[in-house]
């Protein structure tokens, strides 16, 4: 963090005073991490909560987010070399729904009962399955399958990698499947408008290059007996060079992103529309949003993200000035619909890595915003600019560490419907903190509070939920870093608004 700026902070942050995220309840999960996925069942005041690292499911009871408490935990007992990576709460019935990546395997759904975790059904899904999402109506489940995993041939040269699909599941009145299909992703040969940098950009993943079992932080990649901190060609990837540096081993191996490669297409986090006929896809890796045939079944087409423009602090060095210009992909990973169905909001991330070229960096990744685009046409219509890590820096949370990186990192995001309007709350998982955005103008979406996550470690704000009370609006944070979910409730000073 840094103290320190080149000029007053007032005169930088339109921070509307009147609202406010107020940090309600910290639920502890009594595990020192995992707690990823968050999802909630608005009629009964539950939620569900994913521990990824131990493969186990909390149901805990929202009907006093003053004191969330747990009502059951459940371990799902992933297979040796699998993972449980994301669950969502049946709208009305007492179900469940889980998925389980199972590594080289085709990855699974698991519905359960929320009352004893008893198996109501199941069904096989692609590759790498990253995120499941119910319908309104809770007769659709979609998943995302990213397929994200490398494997690398000696004998050929060659790295591999399993495409991503998107699975519709179909559910009776019980729950029970009574329909599935696994899509493929539509053709990338033409699509207008992708963008990479001169020098390229790369996908950072961990591969087994050398068959030995176990993913090596530094490896002697040339066997000239010593690890240096030098790029060393390891393999092709579709026809491209994949380098190495010894320095990061096998843990940060890069691939290389191309315009044509549908391999590379890896679904991340889906939006759904209300009546379950369109869905909404991050392709992070590619800068993309899917957009989804959900009634027929198909890919129609993508939707690609641009460039974000803004100024921004891109140096490292204890000193904060946003007064720089920054060109990134926005690289989105979170995915919502306003409530009217009219836009698609993105949280920008960022995921590639670019080269640097005589000093200064080239088309950087991540745009550092929350982004709006109409969902008839995939036109951008406005973004946060550099809204986010101003207010990062107002509240102290701003992470100079990350400023020549991707700044505070907005990574989940909700949006709903309060007070006659359209709001979001995004997650930013650097600044360990939640960010509330006013929607009333979509084309001049407003950055308006901070709510710092309790605690001083690190927690990595991940998946996000929003629900309602009595009138009153909460939004959850699953925090995967430190094994915690922190209920925020969203006020504001009727006394100033009336002033």
């Amino acid at each position: 963090m840094s103290a320190c700026a080149s000029r007053p902070v007032e005169e930088r942050v339109s921070e509307d005073s009147s609202w406010k995220l107020i940090p309600e309840c910290m639920y502890f999960s009594g595990r020192d991490k995992g707690t990823e996925i968050v999802s909630v069942q608005q009629s009964t005041l539950r939620a569900v909560l994913s521990n990824f690292k131990t493969g186990e499911v909390d149901v805990i009871d929202l009907s006093r987010p003053q004191k969330m408490a747990r009502i059951a935990r459940f371990s799902l007992n992933p297979r040796k070399g699998e993972e449980l990576t994301s669950v969502a709460f049946h709208p009305a019935l007492d179900v469940f729904a889980a998925v389980v990546d199972a590594g080289e395997a085709r990855g699974r759904l698991e519905i359960r009962s929320a009352r004893d975790a008893s198996p109501l059904d199941h069904v096989e899904v692609g590759y790498g399955p990253d995120a499941v999402v119910f319908s309104k109506d809770g007769s659709v489940i979609l998943v995302a399958n990213e397929g994200e995993d490398f494997s690398f041939d000696q004998a050929s040269g060659e790295f591999f990698s399993a495409e991503g699909s998107i699975s519709i599941i179909r559910l009776d009145n019980k729950g029970r499947v009574k329909a599935n299909s696994n899509i493929e992703l539509a053709d990338v040969a033409h699509r207008e408008g992708f963008i990479v940098a001169e020098k390229g950009h790369f996908l950072e993943r961990e591969i087994d290059w050398d068959g030995d079992g176990k993913i090596s932080k530094q490896l002697d990649f040339d066997g000239n007996g010593k690890i240096d901190n030098k790029r060393v060609r390891l393999g092709r990837f579709e026809g491209a060079d994949v380098y190495g540096n010894e320095k990061k081993g096998e843990a940060k191996i890069l691939i290389p992103v191309a315009a044509d490669s549908k391999t590379l297409l890896e679904p991340e986090y889906i939006a759904l529309s209300a009546d379950a006929k369109r869905a909404y896809v991050t392709l992070q890796e590619t800068n993309e949003v899917a957009e989804v045939d959900v009634e027929h079944g198909k890919v129609l087409g993508y939707f690609n993200m641009g460039i974000a423009e803004h100024e921004a602090d891109r140096k490292s060095d204890g000193w904060v000035a946003f007064e720089q210009s920054v060109m990134a992909l926005r690289e989105p990973d979170g995915i919502a619909l306003t409530p009217d169905g009219r836009y698609f909001l993105t949280a920008d991330e960022g995921d590639t890595d670019t080269e640097v070229q005589d000093g200064e960096e080239t088309l950087q990744s991540g745009g550092r915003t929350v982004s709006v685009f109409d969902t008839k046409t995939g036109d951008f219509v406005a973004d946060t600019g550099n809204q986010l890590d101003e207010i990062a820096f107002a509240h102290g949370v701003y992470p100079d560490r990350r400023s020549n990186k991707k700044g505070a990192e907005p990574e989940g995001i909700v949006a709903f419907e309060m007070d006659g309007q359209a709001w979001a709350v995004v997650g930013m998982e650097r600044a360990d903190a939640l960010v509330l955005i006013s929607l009333a103008e979509p084309k001049q979406p407003k950055v308006v509070a901070l709510g710092k996550i309790p605690g001083d470690e690190s927690r990595s704000p991940e998946g996000l939920a929003h629900f309602e009370r009595n009138g009153e609006h909460y939004v959850l944070s699953a925090n995967e870093m430190n094994g915690t979910v922190a209920c925020f409730k969203l006020t504001r000073d009727s006394l100033k608004l009336e002033h």
